[in-house]
């Protein structure tokens, strides 16, 4: 029988991985996972004598993450005055309309040029499909076989990306 401390050594970087997965989040995740490692350590010799205790903490960061992604998505929808009145509120997919609500704020033609030029290809065509040629994240998740949620994230990322490049620009003209 393993101890507690080589199953946490031995699963804390997949189960990071898997709740990192679904919040996207890197706050939030070394909080769930802190919480996932103390329910296990709570329950002690149940947890180390445990069938699969790699399954047990899969299960338990599922159900903890689900958990906060509601509590989170009810915070957010108590919250809604902190949308633009040109937002249709009638609108059935929230995220993407926040989605592009951030997208027109950004001063695309400043940098154009020299924040695609930094952009390996992956982003560069994600780039293209998205905001040139002007497709749903539905569409191109449809195009590259992955979910929409998981197309968001990498949305997410490319504007995360996108911003830094602007930055280093931004500070270097100073």
């Amino acid at each position: 029988m393993k101890t507690f401390e080589e199953l946490c050594q031995e699963n804390y970087s997949r189960i990071y991985k898997y709740i990192f997965s679904m919040t996207g989040s890197k706050e939030s995740t070394e909080d769930l996972i802190q919480e996932v490692f103390l329910i296990a350590y709570e329950k002690g010799e149940a947890f180390l004598q445990h069938e699969k205790p790699a399954a047990f903490l899969y299960k338990t960061a599922r159900n903890m993450t689900a958990t906060y992604l509601k509590q989170l998505k009810r915070q957010k929808i108590s919250t809604v005055d902190y949308l633009p009145e040109n937002i249709p509120k009638d609108d059935s997919d929230l995220c993407e309309t926040l989605l592009n609500e951030l997208d027109r704020q950004i001063d695309e033609t400043a940098y154009t040029g020299q924040v695609i030029g930094n952009l390996n290809i992956n982003q560069h065509n994600l780039y293209k499909q998205r905001y040139i040629e002007g497709k749903s994240i539905k569409e191109i998740a449809s195009e590259q076989g992955v979910s929409e949620t998981a197309m968001r994230m990498r949305l997410v990322r490319l504007r995360k990306e996108i911003q830094g490049i602007v930055k280093k620009m931004k500070i270097g003209e100073k």
